[in-house]
């Protein structure tokens, strides 16, 4: 039997799928918590859960997608990298919001840069390179490197990468290996956001093969694009930049690959996020202007993805204003995963329970994410937060009686040394029975303090504790029905990711509402339906997605293996890998071609179309085979921008794009 392993690291957990090779049948499956502080560690457990009694040797493949990325750019805990844009005005940083990700970083203007026609515009000055290195001193783990028209001529992108490599020894991400695209700041933002991520992949890379060496499995690891198509882990060591919304591109594939659907709609929900994408025509809708992550669009192919901030650790706070529980969009810790690890909550909660009067923060703790770093400054009130968390979890409540940490504790979040551990629809989940994986008396309690808090602040109140995570069971239904429908308006809008409008909210609640309960007497009676079906995947899918059907008029798919839908697609996509090759015009009939390798004229447009169709199909090829990449087939397409007025023919430019596509490993 020949079986591939499909993993997956999320923010919550670490997934891991056996497939068999020649059936496409899941014969093994597992969960285990994500331990970013030692990812060995969730990946171990979740590989040898999923191994049991299997040969290691009988592995042919590994394949590998993850969230860390994403969530390191959203979080802000990349590794610091410097910058040095060759050829660029210092005008250029407040474009493609590249001020924004410069904040707090080095950045450097190094005269030098081409034209658009790949023309040397100035020479390159390598002894600024040379004084900038020296005053880093070591500072920073990478450096990105984007030069002025690089993509129609790379020599002075290439002479200072090679130039870095050489005198400090540093990783370096050049911006036209990651796009062939003008946009020079969108470039300059990807290739430095690139830098800053190869730390972070580099160790997940290695964590994982450290593991698989410990469990003896000799096969080729391979890692999710945020396409869904694969690259060797090799790959992408370089081009950590490509793995940006692995995690949801692997769930899409995934999705397709468990119901064999070509039109559906795509519904991810896990810890954090609900991720909804489209497949159409059997294939997933990609982004045209590429990933945007944080508010920073990149040049990084991946698939459209509707974000919204719902998941099974959303919390679940009382809005004072309106008067009722909002949802998310912040994670937290769920109180039943606290009290598995700290059980002295419990009695905390119960002092709280059983106090006359219910606080904002009672149900709200403050618990050590990480130790600080020894070279991380923090403020005396920093520092005195953290000594207050260090060895056990403290609720806010008591923290924020006596002293305003609020700035402190914000700051610490960020940087990921604290976080926060609330009520969440994991405990209501735990509440009424649907999950017991931990300890359910802390959200019982935790359900107890919110529903009070309601009733005393002129909001709704339930009889029961359990009523009350009912409600808030219910509200995930209708919330996650309106992430789907909100991916829908904007995909017929062809605005995929914007925001609904709160009018648009308002209106959609109201008819949810009537939906659910034709006995309501509002006064608003109407029902939504989705052209294509749905499907739910994600650990929270299978409790949360049925009832849409009660409220919407829509075919609900939740397909077996639904919750490591993830690792499943990590192990199912293939290779596919572009090159693409400008042609410009030099005179009247005379032409360039733009390639990574030189620079070359010709007489006439054809024979230039036939070089270049040629070259790009040989630099294909082996960037497919450097992905890992097998069985490679390539398609080649030509573009000409070419205008006929008044019987004269004017000659713009042409695009050769190469695209190879073939199986894994």
């Amino acid at each position: 039997m020949s079986l591939r392993l499909g993993i997956d690291t999320g923010g919550t957990y670490t997934d891991a799928v056996l497939i068999d090779a020649d059936s496409s049948e899941v014969v093994a499956k597992s969960k285990s918590l994500t331990t970013r502080h030692n990812l060995v560690r969730g990946i171990s457990e979740s590989i040898t859960r999923t191994l049991g009694d299997k040969r290691p040797q009988d592995i042919s493949l590994v394949s590998l997608s993850t969230t860390l990325a994403t969530n390191s750019i959203v979080e802000g805990h990349g590794a610091r990298a410097a910058l040095f844009l060759v050829g660029y005005q210092e005008s250029q940083l407040t474009l493609a919001n590249l001020s924004d990700a410069t904040r707090d970083l080095p950045v450097y203007f190094i005269e030098g840069g081409h034209d658009a026609g790949g023309h040397e515009k100035s020479v390159l000055d390598l002894q600024s390179v040379a004084r900038h290195l020296d005053a880093l001193d070591n500072t920073v783990s990478a450096i990105a490197v984007s030069a002025m028209f690089a993509v129609r001529n790379p020599a002075h992108e290439l002479a200072v990468r090679d130039f870095i490599r050489d005198k400090a020894g540093l990783p370096v991400s050049c911006g036209h290996e990651l796009s062939a695209a003008l946009d020079a700041p969108r470039r300059a933002l990807t290739a430095l956001i690139n830098a800053r991520l190869i730390p972070l992949i580099n160790d997940l890379i290695e964590a994982t093969l450290k593991t698989l060496a410990d469990n003896q499995i000799d096969a080729p690891l391979m890692v999710v694009r945020g396409d869904g198509t694969l690259i060797s882990a090799a790959f992408a060591r370089n081009s950590p930049v490509e793995t940006i919304l692995s995690g949801p591109a692997a769930s899409v594939v995934g999705a397709q690959f468990l119901t064999r659907f070509n039109e559906m709609l795509v519904a991810d929900i896990g810890g954090t996020t609900t991720d909804v994408a489209m497949i159409k025509n059997g294939q997933p809708q990609l982004s045209e202007q590429g990933a945007s992550v944080n508010g920073w669009r990149t040049m990084v192919k991946a698939v459209q993805i509707d974000t919204h901030g719902l998941g099974g650790d959303s919390e679940i706070q009382y809005d004072r204003d309106r008067r009722q529980f909002s949802l998310g969009p912040h994670k937290v810790m769920p109180l039943c995963m606290l009290a598995a690890d700290y059980p002295d909550v419990i009695k905390e909660l119960q002092e709280f329970v059983d106090a006359p009067l219910v606080k904002t923060n009672m149900a709200r703790f403050i618990v050590l994410r990480r130790e600080p770093d020894p070279k991380t400054k923090l403020t005396a009130q920093q520092q005195a937060l953290v000594e207050e968390v260090k060895k056990h979890p403290q609720s806010m409540q008591s923290v924020f009686a006596e002293r305003h940490f609020a700035l402190a504790l914000k700051r610490l979040i960020e940087i990921g040394i604290l976080t926060i551990a609330g009520f969440t629809p994991t405990d209501a989940a735990h509440v009424c029975g649907w999950y017991d994986q931990w300890d359910s008396t802390a959200s019982l309690l935790g359900a107890s303090l919110l529903s009070r808090y309601s009733k005393h602040n002129l909001g709704r109140s339930w009889d029961t504790p359990q009523a009350y995570c009912e409600s808030m069971l219910s509200q995930v239904t209708r919330e996650s029905a309106l992430c789907l429908l909100t991916a829908a308006i904007n995909d017929n809008n062809g605005v995929f990711g914007a925001p609904m409008h709160q009018k648009q909210q308002v209106l959609l609640e109201q008819m949810f509402t009537s939906a659910a309960d034709p006995l309501a007497n509002g006064l608003i009676k109407m029902q939504a339906e989705l052209a294509i079906p749905v499907v739910g995947i994600g650990a929270p899918a299978r409790s949360f997605y049925p009832p849409i059907e009660n409220i919407m008029q829509s075919k609900v798919i939740v397909p077996e293996h639904a919750e490591v839908a993830n690792a499943v697609g990590a192990i199912t996509g293939v290779v596919k890998q572009s090159v693409q090759l400008t042609i410009s015009p030099v005179s009247a009939k005379r032409v360039l071609v733009h390639a990574p390798t030189e620079q070359k004229e010709f007489d006439e447009l054809e024979p230039a179309a036939e070089w270049a169709t040629a070259l790009a199909t040989e630099l294909v090829l082996s960037k497919a085979e450097q992905a890992g990449g097998k069985q490679l087939q390539v398609a080649v397409d030509r573009h000409d921008n070419i205008v006929e007025q008044q019987g004269q023919t004017t000659f713009f430019e042409s695009t050769i794009i190469a695209t190879a596509t073939g199986r894994a490993g």
